[in-house]
Protein backbone atom coordinates (compact mmCIF):
# COMPACT_ATOMS: atom_id res chain seq x y z
CA UNK A 1 0.00 0.00 0.00
CA UNK A 2 1.12 3.30 -1.25
CA UNK A 3 1.03 6.44 1.64
CA UNK A 4 2.67 9.23 1.86
CA UNK A 5 2.66 11.68 4.48
CA UNK A 6 0.94 15.07 4.24
CA UNK A 7 4.23 17.24 4.04
CA UNK A 8 5.66 15.55 1.58
CA UNK A 9 4.66 16.88 -2.44
CA UNK A 10 1.56 15.42 -3.88
CA UNK A 11 3.10 13.20 -7.05
CA UNK A 12 2.46 14.32 -10.56
CA UNK A 13 1.21 10.72 -11.48
CA UNK A 14 0.66 7.47 -9.90
CA UNK A 15 -1.00 3.87 -10.97
CA UNK A 16 -4.39 4.30 -9.97
CA UNK A 17 -5.55 0.65 -11.03
CA UNK A 18 -2.73 -0.25 -8.64
CA UNK A 19 -3.09 1.68 -5.77
CA UNK A 20 -7.22 0.56 -6.05
CA UNK A 21 -6.64 -3.59 -5.65
CA UNK A 22 -4.54 -2.48 -2.85
CA UNK A 23 -6.57 0.02 -1.38
CA UNK A 24 -3.94 2.85 -1.33
CA UNK A 25 -3.95 6.39 0.12
CA UNK A 26 -1.87 9.14 -1.07
CA UNK A 27 -1.15 12.04 0.99
CA UNK A 28 0.33 15.17 0.35
CA UNK A 29 0.44 18.77 -0.88
CA UNK A 30 0.48 20.60 -4.06
CA UNK A 31 1.65 24.09 -4.51
CA UNK A 32 -0.38 26.43 -6.37
CA UNK A 33 2.11 27.63 -8.48
CA UNK A 34 2.20 24.27 -10.30
CA UNK A 35 -1.55 24.59 -11.57
CA UNK A 36 -1.46 26.57 -14.83
CA UNK A 37 -5.58 27.29 -15.27
CA UNK A 38 -5.86 28.24 -12.07
CA UNK A 39 -3.02 30.25 -11.56
CA UNK A 40 -4.46 32.60 -14.46
CA UNK A 41 -7.70 32.42 -12.26
CA UNK A 42 -5.62 33.90 -9.18
CA UNK A 43 -4.62 37.06 -7.28
CA UNK A 44 -1.03 35.36 -6.77
CA UNK A 45 -0.02 31.51 -6.45
CA UNK A 46 1.17 31.38 -3.25
CA UNK A 47 0.02 28.81 -0.86
CA UNK A 48 -0.31 24.84 -1.43
CA UNK A 49 -3.30 22.48 -1.90
CA UNK A 50 -3.82 20.11 0.82
CA UNK A 51 -4.84 16.76 -0.87
CA UNK A 52 -6.02 13.29 0.87
CA UNK A 53 -6.83 10.86 -1.52
CA UNK A 54 -8.25 7.39 -0.79
CA UNK A 55 -8.32 4.10 -3.68
CA UNK A 56 -10.51 1.27 -3.28
CA UNK A 57 -12.43 -1.21 -5.64
CA UNK A 58 -16.70 -1.07 -4.26
CA UNK A 59 -18.93 -3.59 -4.20
CA UNK A 60 -19.93 -3.40 -7.85
CA UNK A 61 -16.27 -3.80 -8.70
CA UNK A 62 -16.40 -0.28 -9.34
CA UNK A 63 -12.42 1.21 -8.75
CA UNK A 64 -13.13 4.24 -7.05
CA UNK A 65 -10.87 7.66 -5.96
CA UNK A 66 -12.54 9.26 -2.55
CA UNK A 67 -11.01 11.80 -0.24
CA UNK A 68 -10.49 15.65 0.23
CA UNK A 69 -8.82 18.50 -1.08
CA UNK A 70 -8.33 21.81 1.33
CA UNK A 71 -6.57 25.28 0.24
CA UNK A 72 -6.75 29.00 1.05
CA UNK A 73 -7.18 30.56 -2.73
CA UNK A 74 -5.92 34.07 -3.19
CA UNK A 75 -8.33 35.30 -5.76
CA UNK A 76 -9.13 38.61 -6.54
CA UNK A 77 -11.70 40.86 -5.43
CA UNK A 78 -13.86 41.69 -8.35
CA UNK A 79 -15.24 44.90 -6.22
CA UNK A 80 -12.15 46.23 -5.15
CA UNK A 81 -9.33 44.12 -6.88
CA UNK A 82 -7.95 43.40 -3.81
CA UNK A 83 -6.64 40.29 -2.03
CA UNK A 84 -9.38 38.07 -1.05
CA UNK A 85 -8.62 34.58 0.67
CA UNK A 86 -11.04 31.95 -0.40
CA UNK A 87 -11.18 28.62 1.75
CA UNK A 88 -12.03 25.97 -0.33
CA UNK A 89 -12.80 22.28 1.24
CA UNK A 90 -14.38 19.55 -1.46
CA UNK A 91 -14.81 16.35 -0.98
CA UNK A 92 -13.78 13.59 -3.99
CA UNK A 93 -15.88 11.08 -5.07
CA UNK A 94 -14.43 9.81 -8.37
CA UNK A 95 -14.75 6.57 -10.49
CA UNK A 96 -12.15 5.36 -13.29
CA UNK A 97 -13.88 4.79 -16.46
CA UNK A 98 -12.60 3.68 -19.48
CA UNK A 99 -15.47 4.86 -22.00
CA UNK A 100 -18.07 6.66 -22.15
CA UNK A 101 -20.92 4.01 -21.68
CA UNK A 102 -19.36 3.23 -18.46
CA UNK A 103 -19.86 6.29 -17.52
CA UNK A 104 -23.29 7.08 -18.08
CA UNK A 105 -23.85 3.85 -15.84
CA UNK A 106 -22.16 5.43 -12.89
CA UNK A 107 -24.84 6.56 -9.88
CA UNK A 108 -25.09 10.21 -9.62
CA UNK A 109 -22.69 9.87 -6.11
CA UNK A 110 -19.45 9.00 -8.59
CA UNK A 111 -18.26 11.65 -11.31
CA UNK A 112 -15.81 9.78 -14.05
CA UNK A 113 -12.60 10.14 -14.49
CA UNK A 114 -11.62 9.16 -18.08
CA UNK A 115 -8.31 6.60 -18.04
CA UNK A 116 -6.08 6.80 -21.19
CA UNK A 117 -3.33 5.02 -19.55
CA UNK A 118 -2.54 2.92 -16.36
CA UNK A 119 -0.89 5.98 -15.18
CA UNK A 120 -3.35 8.70 -13.55
CA UNK A 121 -2.39 12.49 -13.50
CA UNK A 122 -3.18 13.54 -9.79
CA UNK A 123 -2.58 17.38 -10.71
CA UNK A 124 -4.86 17.96 -13.28
CA UNK A 125 -7.87 15.70 -10.85
CA UNK A 126 -6.96 18.30 -7.89
CA UNK A 127 -6.60 21.14 -10.66
CA UNK A 128 -10.04 20.35 -11.38
CA UNK A 129 -11.72 20.32 -8.51
CA UNK A 130 -9.85 23.75 -7.36
CA UNK A 131 -11.16 25.77 -10.32
CA UNK A 132 -14.84 23.99 -9.86
CA UNK A 133 -14.97 25.01 -6.09
CA UNK A 134 -14.12 28.69 -7.42
CA UNK A 135 -16.47 31.37 -6.53
CA UNK A 136 -18.66 32.91 -9.80
CA UNK A 137 -17.88 36.02 -8.92
CA UNK A 138 -15.31 36.74 -5.77
CA UNK A 139 -15.98 39.92 -3.46
CA UNK A 140 -15.09 40.75 -0.26
CA UNK A 141 -17.81 41.04 2.82
CA UNK A 142 -19.43 44.53 2.86
CA UNK A 143 -17.47 47.18 4.13
CA UNK A 144 -14.46 44.94 3.84
CA UNK A 145 -13.08 46.08 0.78
CA UNK A 146 -10.01 47.82 0.00
CA UNK A 147 -9.89 50.95 -1.46
CA UNK A 148 -8.80 51.50 -4.37
CA UNK A 149 -5.36 53.48 -4.59
CA UNK A 150 -6.56 56.33 -7.34
CA UNK A 151 -9.22 57.22 -4.77
CA UNK A 152 -6.93 58.07 -1.94
CA UNK A 153 -5.01 60.97 -1.26
CA UNK A 154 -1.33 61.35 0.14
CA UNK A 155 -3.01 61.50 3.91
CA UNK A 156 -4.56 58.22 3.32
CA UNK A 157 -8.12 59.47 3.94
CA UNK A 158 -10.91 58.84 0.84
CA UNK A 159 -11.87 61.52 -1.96
CA UNK A 160 -13.64 60.88 -4.90
CA UNK A 161 -12.77 63.15 -7.78
CA UNK A 162 -16.07 63.31 -9.44
CA UNK A 163 -14.86 65.22 -13.04
CA UNK A 164 -17.47 67.30 -14.72
CA UNK A 165 -18.08 67.19 -17.82
CA UNK A 166 -19.91 69.24 -20.34
CA UNK A 167 -23.59 67.72 -21.51
CA UNK A 168 -24.04 66.97 -25.30
CA UNK A 169 -26.97 68.28 -24.98
CA UNK A 170 -26.49 71.50 -23.64
CA UNK A 171 -25.38 72.70 -27.63
CA UNK A 172 -29.35 71.81 -28.26
CA UNK A 173 -31.02 73.25 -25.09
CA UNK A 174 -29.02 76.79 -26.87
CA UNK A 175 -30.27 76.44 -30.25
CA UNK A 176 -33.85 75.30 -29.03
CA UNK A 177 -33.80 78.52 -26.61
CA UNK A 178 -32.51 81.05 -29.60
CA UNK A 179 -35.01 79.18 -32.25
CA UNK A 180 -38.08 80.62 -29.60
CA UNK A 181 -36.08 84.19 -28.93
CA UNK A 182 -36.44 84.21 -32.60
Amino acid sequence: MQSLTDTQLLPLKVDALKLCQQRGRVSGVLPLGRLQRLASQLYSTEGEAKVDLVFAVDDQSRKTIGGSVQAVLPVICQRCLGRLDFAVATELALALVWNDDQAACLPRSLDPIMMEAEDLDLEEIVEEELLLALPLVAVHEEGFCQQPKHLADANGDSEVVIEKRENPFQVLAALKQEAKDK
